[in-house]
């Protein structure tokens, strides 16, 4: 049992927030229908980058509360992306969206790119879902690789509106920023 408490400890270390505060690395994604999305297009707003797999159970329920984060915080300039690491997941994103309800966007990029995106050793194993808050001004405020530590859709949502929340702050400006530094 001791041996088990050591395991689960190791993987909840993994998994917990991470605060970041550092301009979000370019992120270049191959979104659904082909084109090319890359995350400095959003800048000024709030972004959500999640990066799942259609198989993972936990991202499977976590849809849920993305989904809801979108309708509650969308209206209000919030952006959300989902991305997978394998190519050949992409064909599985209408079955996702209809078993699911997911409605946000969704794309791929390549694995090394989630290692980079997350400043990762490509020694570490990468964890899914793990997620991204970007603010207004294009900085990662946290991090979540391996998922939130909660339970249940609604500790989850509740999780996830806090962060957002965080992100959805209006934009410095430069006059408010200079009036501060004299």
């Amino acid at each position: 049992m001791t041996r088990i408490a050591a395991i689960l400890l190791a993987v909840l270390a993994t998994v917990q927030a991470e605060p970041v505060n550092a301009p979000a690395p370019e992120l270049v994604v191959k979104m659904e229908n082909g084109q090319i999305w890359k995350l400095s297009q959003l800048k000024g707003k709030p972004v959500l980058v999640e990066f799942f797999s259609p198989t993972c159970p936990h991202c499977q329920e976590s849809a849920a509360s993305l989904e809801k984060i979108l309708r509650n915080y969308g209206p209000k300039g919030l952006e959300i992306v989902s991305v997978v690491t394998d190519e050949t997941f992409r064909a599985q994103f209408p079955e996702f969206r209809r078993k699911y309800g997911a409605t946000y966007k969704m794309g791929s990029v390549p694995r090394d790119d989630s290692y980079r995106f997350f400043g990762l050793s490509m020694m570490k194993p990468f964890y899914v879902p793990s997620m991204a808050f970007i603010d207004r001004n294009g900085v990662m405020t946290e991090r979540f690789v391996g998922g939130m530590q909660t339970t249940g859709r609604e500790a989850e949502y509740a999780a996830l509106a806090r962060s957002v929340e965080a992100i959805m702050k209006p934009a410095a400006t430069k006059t408010a920023t200079a009036g501060k530094k004299k």
